[in-house]
């Protein structure tokens, strides 16, 4: 029986997708020995999320001659590339260099959202198109379990060192995993884009996404609303493990354990979230209504005390990936529905470059406001009215054309 001829393709991203997400999850699976090893503060651990984010969003701003002179695939493969690479940098815990390898894993993971974009806007039946972008995006959840069970009793039994080689070789394995089908989803590659450092960042290549932004009068408003849960989902999965072990006095094999629930939970929760909005045929009203929960799995993070069984903060985190992580792969699957015709790829790129800027300059900020503060608490319980920020500004989304007329 002949393979359904999206299934291949699906397949090749999802898996990068994993990859990608373990390897930059790594950092904040083992942020606790990672920091110790620097020598540097526990909420530090911030800094190098931030940076990660910051090396995605310089992919989405420049990366565009990248993704059409080289194929969508080939592109990702070299993201698992440099991420593999750059986790090898951390054998020397020397903060200032894990801050540059943070920056180069960020940039190489930062194809996972516009070349996969491409990929399965081109392979999946319309009909599916929210329920095949979320099971991609359940991808970037799975990884980060997995490294959440898997690397700290690595850590445990043979040192923080050996679960970063273990990481650099799964993303090896991956990239040679997907060699089998990349001449096919790459067959679109234009070898006549320039790659020279000049058109790469040259200000029409840099202004290409913001401009593809533009040409659709409902994109900025989902964009601030992704901007806003991002900063929700990306501080939840930065501080998570810190927050439980630094504060909340678990181990870091019990932390990893419930960020994992958590992780687990959110990958569920984005393929039910893709189905339902394919249901639906609603995307916005499903990502309006997650923005909504998405604040109160935040205030129930934030009251997590000493005092609370080990059950009940895994069933408060795994509620927190369910409701607060889930809303990607409907909003990527909306950007492709209504970005401008050949302009998928560019647009996303645009929508994630804002959206990682959040995902960026979140950490920063509340690893300096736990500082100051003193406690996470009452910096997640700020953090969750962000939600109704996002959810207001879906309310106007829906009110605006799909498309210019």
């Amino acid at each position: 029986m002949a393979l359904p001829p999206w299934l291949p393709p699906l397949a090749a991203v999802v898996l990068m997708q994993v990859v990608g997400a373990f390897q930059f999850q790594a950092i904040w699976v083992l942020g606790p020995v990672l920091t110790a090893a620097a020598g540097v503060s526990p909420e530090r651990i911030g800094e190098l999320s931030g940076l990660i984010s910051l090396g995605s969003a310089w992919f989405f701003l420049s990366g565009t001659p990248i993704l059409q002179r080289m194929g969508s695939l080939r592109t990702l493969q070299l993201g698992a590339l440099l991420g593999s690479a750059s986790l090898l940098i951390f054998f020397f815990p020397w903060w200032p260099l894990l801050m540059l390898a943070s920056l180069i894993i960020g940039f190489g993971y930062g194809p996972t959202t516009p070349a996969a974009s491409d990929v399965l806007a081109r392979y999946t039946p319309p009909q599916h198109k929210s329920a095949m972008f979320s099971i991609k995006q359940a991808g970037a959840p799975l990884g980060g379990a997995i490294a959440g069970i898997l690397l700290p009793s690595v850590a445990a039994f043979a040192g923080w060192q050996a679960a970063m080689v273990a990481t650099a070789l799964i993303g090896v394995a991956a990239l040679i995993a997907v060699q089998s089908v990349r001449r096919e989803l790459d067959a679109d590659r234009d070898v006549t884009v320039a790659l020279s450092i000049r058109a790469v960042l040259s200000p029409a290549n840099l202004a290409q996404p913001f401009r593809a932004v533009a040409m659709t009068p409902r994109l900025p408003l989902l964009t601030v609303a992704s901007f806003c849960l991002a900063a929700i989902q990306g501080n939840l999965f930065t501080f998570a493990v810190t927050y439980l072990t630094d504060e909340v006095g678990l181990t870091l094999v019990q932390a990893g354990a419930a960020s994992s629930a958590m992780l687990v939970a959110g990958m569920v929760g984005r393929v039910a979230m893709g189905w339902t909005a394919d249901r639906l045929g609603s995307a916005i009203v499903v990502i309006r209504t997650l923005a909504v929960t998405a604040t109160l799995a935040l205030l129930a993070v934030s009251a997590v005390g000493r005092d609370w069984s080990y059950p009940l903060i895994v069933i408060v985190f795994a509620c927190a990936g369910f409701f607060a992580t889930t809303w990607n792969g409907v909003f990527l699957a909306e950007v492709a529905r209504i970005a401008p015709k050949g302009q998928i790829g560019t647009a996303t790129a645009g929508s994630a470059f804002i959206t990682f800027i959040a995902y960026f300059s979140g950490p920063f900020i509340f690893g300096k406001t736990v500082s100051t503060l003193g406690a996470y608490g009452p910096v997640f319980a700020g953090l969750a009215m962000l939600g109704l920020v996002a959810a207001g500004a879906l309310v106007l989304a829906a009110r605006q054309p799909e498309s210019r007329s």
